[in-house]
């Protein structure tokens, strides 16, 4: 074969790879994306939020651990109550509770936000704005709605102990 037929074989060659990407890569992300959307259409509402849930937090790694109970009515509504075990800045630790009072609000793909009303046992009252992402879910939730089995958050403001709060939460199935 002379070099001027493998040049122009090769000219062909590249152009038809180059067709290809440019219109067959397209259509096939489409498809690939398109897929992918009707499969992460999520069903979450509020009341993929209800019933009783154990809470675990941290803050600034060791500085802060609390433990919890809170309950979500399905509608917006939570209850919280919250031990923190904390740092007392003096080398030993310093026990704060809680009672929290609030509104939450789920999108439909699963992420939402919290909003508490803290009292703490001291009498302060703080308020406090969690952002969520139920992260497991199980049937449940009502007219086919997810019901979440676990959920991460995080606290906008700085807590009572450490400036960055974190929270898991899990369901606790079998308990109203």
């Amino acid at each position: 074969m002379s070099v001027s037929k493998t040049l122009s074989l090769l000219v062909v060659l590249a152009a038809v790879l180059v067709a290809g990407i440019v219109f067959i890569q397209p259509l096939a992300v489409e498809a690939t994306t398109g897929s992918l959307d009707k499969k992460n259409k999520s069903n979450f509402s509020q009341s993929s939020l209800l019933g009783s849930y154990g809470t675990a937090g941290r803050a600034n790694g060791f500085q802060s651990r609390s433990v919890g109970v809170a309950d979500f009515d399905g509608r917006g509504g939570v209850t919280r109550t919250v031990r923190i075990n904390a740092n007392d800045g003096s080398g030993g630790r310093r026990l704060i509770d809680l009672t929290s009072v609030g509104t939450y609000s789920v999108n439909s793909d699963g992420t939402g936000e919290i909003y508490f009303l803290n009292l703490s046992s001291s009498g302060d009252t703080t308020p406090v704005t969690y952002d969520f992402v139920i992260r497991t879910t199980e049937s449940g939730g009502g007219k086919g709605k997810l019901l979440a089995s676990s959920l991460e958050a995080v606290q906008r403001e700085p807590g009572v102990t450490a400036s960055l709060v974190e929270e898991s939460l899990t369901r606790r199935n079998g308990v109203r």
